[in-house]
């Protein structure tokens, strides 16, 4: 194997498939990427969750394949100075080379590799790049880290005989529903995407600027198509809490408020807000007429604002984790409603002027 090709361009390529390579030592051949060498360069990696695959022209003078640690190759190729670099595999080493620059890596044998196949389509749906990418980050927050639940930990993929395709991310205490019109769609669907993979491919359409995003299913297994990269990633089995039946469909209490009005308060209550037993992060939402309060207490200390806002309803006095609060805040701005039930049931955030996104939070009890 021997080809030439543009420093950046290498990095660039080497950048969109480092994700899957494994990191931890399970196996050496899951930390390589699989450097081939036909008509055009493929690079492949895969953590045996996720592979990643991309592809690019490069002056090939010999074909070939080689195996060397994706980590170790791409610290290399960002080091080396801008200008051609040319790749050479000789028995079981693999030559860099970059002006008077040259590394010796050793090789794995290739066919040693473990490819995912891609699997034909049962359903896809495709999407603009930039509203995927919007939509991943108003929903994946909200998913779990807790292994032991493993459907919360990823992001529901749906759609049922509808124009929109539903994401939905939960982890018991907060749930985000972004529905996202796509381009073009086929076929009902129910498939639960890791978090963590989608957090990684929402990396690659930055680095691709790619214009769409085409999502295919088969069986436990989804494909992404991103410009000149393919994802594929293994789903989770199980089926997914039955996210409709939470949403309130009536309220006590609204309040319509700034975001970032609402945002610099919380952050301001979370200085003093952390209880050190529950190490729960606890503010109190309370209204009076038409004067909203927010408080937060702890061992430090004492918070207290009143927060210019309008307030239709009830008056209430409710907990919350502020933090479940500043997650969405982070990808929300303008004008938010807070619709409030109960001290026992969800609350929601919505923006006034857009449907297609609901956010639901459970109060938590009130520190005395």
């Amino acid at each position: 194997m021997r080809f030439v090709v543009d420093k950046d361009i290498l990095q660039d390529n080497i950048s969109k498939v480092i994700f899957s390579a494994a990191s931890t030592k399970v196996s050496s051949i899951l930390e390589c990427v699989l450097i081939e060498a036909e008509d055009s360069i493929i690079f492949t990696t895969n953590d045996m969750k996720m592979q990643m695959q991309t592809e690019f022209k490069a002056e090939i003078l010999q074909r070939g394949a080689a195996l060397v640690k994706a980590k170790l190759f791409s610290d290399i190729v960002k080091k080396l100075p801008d200008g051609d670099v040319e790749v050479i595999r000789e028995e079981n080493e693999v030559k860099i080379r970059s002006q008077k620059i040259e590394f010796r890596l050793p090789t794995l044998d290739p066919l040693d590799f473990p490819k995912m196949e891609k699997k034909p389509s049962e359903s896809f749906c495709e999407f603009v790049a930039s509203e995927f990418e919007d939509a991943i980050d108003k929903v994946i927050f909200a998913t779990s880290k807790d292994e032991t639940r493993p459907t919360f930990t990823g992001v529901l993929f749906e759609r049922e005989e509808d124009e929109f395709v539903n994401l939905v991310g939960m982890d018991g205490h907060r749930l985000a529903i972004c529905k996202i019109k796509p381009v073009e769609v086929d076929g009902n669907f129910s498939k639960i995407v890791p978090a963590d993979n989608l957090d990684d491919i929402t990396k690659i359409i930055d680095i691709e600027e790619a214009e769409k995003v085409r999502v295919s299913f088969y069986e436990n297994q989804a494909t992404f198509e991103i410009g000149s990269t393919t994802v594929i990633v293994t789903l989770i089995s199980g089926k997914f809490f039955d996210y409709k039946s939470a949403i309130p469909t009536e309220y006590s209490t609204k309040i319509s408020i700034s975001a970032d009005v609402l945002e610099s308060t919380l952050e301001r209550a979370s200085i003093v807000s952390k209880d050190e037993k529950t190490n729960i992060q606890a503010v109190i939402f309370e209204t009076n007429g038409m004067m909203f309060t927010v408080r937060s207490m702890s061992a430090d200390g004492r918070f207290e604002e009143d927060v210019l806002c309008s307030v239709e309803g009830k008056d209430i006095r409710i907990g919350f984790n502020v933090k479940y609060f500043l997650d969405v805040l982070k990808v929300l701005d303008g004008e938010i409603n807070l619709f409030i039930t109960s001290q026992t049931s969800p609350s929601i955030v919505q923006k006034p002027d857009d449907e297609n996104y609901i956010y639901l939070v459970l109060p938590i009890k009130m520190p005395e």
